[in-house]
């Protein structure tokens, strides 16, 4: 008979996936210290080193409950033969809400009304006076899942005119009702609301730095669901505390949690929550099934043998 694999989960998922992993595999949760005797790991936010992948020695499957992998030592798996997995897609619709939440929360000073409110200072004509929407052009810098279901919710939902950058995504897939710009520099130019869907690489770290939001038009926006490092996040603090950059949200930091000092924390015209853009019950859900389907069928084909069990499977956004 053979055995019943070893998961370790690492952080929650969503209680009716854990059910399902329980039927057909043995569970580590994230009280029990890592690295362990497991067969396969689900990762959510936490970082995943060379090192602690090394030190699980029946490791065979990474599967990471998003779709970004650059918190986990791809190549350290890689050279172990071990398959990382991912959901790419799963909590689209999840994140291109907060996008849009954000938006609206930026462009009618829904935070900064509040603060005022509650402490009875009154408001400036231009701290009263928000935009809508559809009179104001939208850049999307990345049209993956999340950025193309963002840009459904613009146009379909507000009748905004929206444009976007992304060299990686070919005609046929393109939104037949979003504009294509040639360069990241056309899209900064000409968008007054820069909303970021791109993946953390190399070429994309650090692309929003201080030449890039001196590109965009005198009192911008800019929201930031994508991934930390994408946006050089001192020279926003300074864009913001000049003007320069009216607003700005962000999910997501270079360090997560966010260090006290951050510069960004200190502006009054800046938003933020901690990385829980798929926080919502229904993305939680869906990713937490679709990684505990591949990690179970992975480990069901390695221990049957199958061909290619060790090739290593890496699914990015």
């Amino acid at each position: 008979m053979i055995p019943r694999p070893v998961v370790h989960v690492l952080e929650p998922i969503h209680p009716a996936a854990l059910e399902i992993l329980g039927k057909s595999a043995d569970l580590l949760g994230p009280e029990t210290p890592f690295p362990s005797e497991c067969d396969a790991v689900i990762v959510r936010a936490r970082r995943l080193t060379a090192a602690e992948i090394a030190a699980c020695p029946r490791l065979r499957v990474i599967g990471k409950h998003g779709a970004g992998l650059d918190a986990i030592d791809v190549a350290a798996a890689e050279a172990r033969g071990i398959a990382v997995l991912s959901t790419p897609g799963a909590n689209a619709e999840s994140v291109a809400d907060l996008a849009v939440g954000f938006s609206l929360a930026l462009l009618r000073n829904i935070h900064g009304a509040t603060l005022a409110l509650k402490v009875g200072e009154p408001l400036d004509a231009n701290e009263r006076q928000g935009w809508d929407l559809n009179e104001i052009s939208i850049g999307i810098f990345g049209l993956g899942a999340i950025g193309r279901a963002t840009a459904a919710r613009m146009v379909g939902g507000f009748g905004a005119s929206v444009q976007a950058f992304d060299p990686g995504l070919g005609e046929a897939a393109w939104p037949q009702d979003v504009t294509r710009v040639a360069s990241l520099k056309d899209l900064l130019q000409s968008s007054r609301l820069l909303i970021i869907h791109a993946p953390l690489v190399p070429g994309t770290r650090n692309a929003i730095d201080a030449n890039a939001l001196d590109l965009m038009p005198e009192g911008a926006f800019l929201v930031n669901c994508a991934r930390g490092g994408i946006v050089d996040e001192p020279a926003l603090a300074v864009a913001l505390r000049s003007g320069r950059i009216a607003g700005a949200a962000a999910d997501v930091f270079a360090e997560e949690p966010p260090a006290a000092d951050n510069p960004l924390l200190a502006c009054p015209g800046f938003l933020a929550t901690p990385h829980l853009g798929g926080a919502t019950n229904g993305a939680l859900l869906r990713v937490g099934r679709a990684i505990v389907d591949q990690v179970l069928d992975r480990l069901s084909m390695s221990a049957a043998g199958a061909d290619g069990a060790s090739d290593p499977i890496m699914k990015e956004n």
